[in-house]
């Protein structure tokens, strides 16, 4: 049997009571030209994960590896010996992909040769209307629910997400791995977020271009709690540990006196109720705490571009 055309990968942990709405939407997607493989990671779980996984195995194209140190970026790695095809695609385990999804990444990788990163529309799929002051004005959508809307074309790193990602084979053929000091890693919900951006980063640092497909269309899955204000300022913390961890620079005395002011303004906006702004104001000072955080931790990257 000859290697199908691409392989998707994604690792999961602990999601035997949710991964079932996802595999069941894969069982939905049209097959890309010349076939597709599905590598899913079980991240070291303590619940039905596994037993759920292999119950799918008859209804897909379906390879399951343990990986019992938790670790995004470990069991991604341990994964990529498994990629076969041109093109390695890269989710969540809480994403619900359009049926043409593949076919339209397959596509783009085949229409621009020039390009070895492609990303693709990620869209929230909301659990209850948003209220009024969860707003997109306010935070960084893409940032809390990888909400990505922009038009077809080149497209730099910071414009492609981890839920709908594609690398081309070639660039891990090279040697090139994910950095398993970012990300979640199943001990510290204050993590360092930014797995896929610290390697899209090296990557584009390296020569290599993207571009983003529109049409390449997934729907990022929003539990309750992921639309609390608490959950929002916890992730808007990990995120600036990440930012601290990927930009050596230390803080100006100009970004430092900014830090003193939205902590400041943050105290006061605790005792006002619920607003875009004091969500905005709030989330900066959470941002801005996590790159202090992060910077002290810089660490030196091994793996390869």
């Amino acid at each position: 049997m000859s290697d199908p055309a691409l392989t998707v990968f994604f690792a999961t942990r602990n999601r035997a009571h949710a991964i079932p709405r996802v595999l069941e939407a894969f069982t939905g997607l049209t097959a890309p030209e010349g076939g597709w493989k599905l590598v899913v990671v079980d991240n070291g779980s303590s619940d039905t994960t596994m037993e759920v996984l292999q119950g799918f195995a008859s209804r897909l194209p379906l390879t399951i590896l343990s990986c019992p140190k938790p670790g995004k970026n470990r069991a991604l790695n341990l994964a990529l010996p498994e990629l076969r095809g041109r093109l390695a695609v890269f989710t969540d385990d809480d994403v619900l992909p359009d049926a043409d999804w593949l076919r339209q990444l397959q596509a783009a990788a085949d229409a621009h040769p020039e390009a070895d990163l492609f990303g693709g529309t990620v869209l929230p799929d909301w659990p209850r209307p948003k209220p009024d002051w969860l707003s997109e004005q306010a935070v960084e959508f893409s940032v809390l629910y990888a909400q990505k809307r922009r038009p077809s074309g080149p497209c730099g790193f910071t414009d492609i997400f981890g839920p709908n990602m594609a690398i081309r084979a070639s660039v891990f053929e090279a040697g090139t791995r994910f950095a398993e000091h970012v990300g979640p890693d199943g001990t510290n919900p204050l993590y360092a977020m930014g797995s896929e951006t610290e390697l899209l980063r090296r990557l584009e640092a390296a020569g290599h271009r993207g571009w983003f497909e529109a049409a390449a269309r997934v729907r990022h899955i929003i539990r309750p709690e992921q639309m609390e204000e608490g959950w929002i300022l916890d992730r808007a913390f990990r995120y600036g540990v990440g930012e601290g961890k990927h930009y050596a620079e230390g803080f100006s005395p100009k970004q430092v006196l900014r830090r003193v002011v939205y902590r400041v303004a943050a105290e006061g906006m605790r005792l006002l109720p619920p607003s875009p702004r004091r969500l905005r104001i709030r989330y900066r000072d959470r941002w801005l705490a996590g790159v202090a955080a992060g910077r002290p931790a810089q660490q030196q990257d091994t793996t390869r571009p």
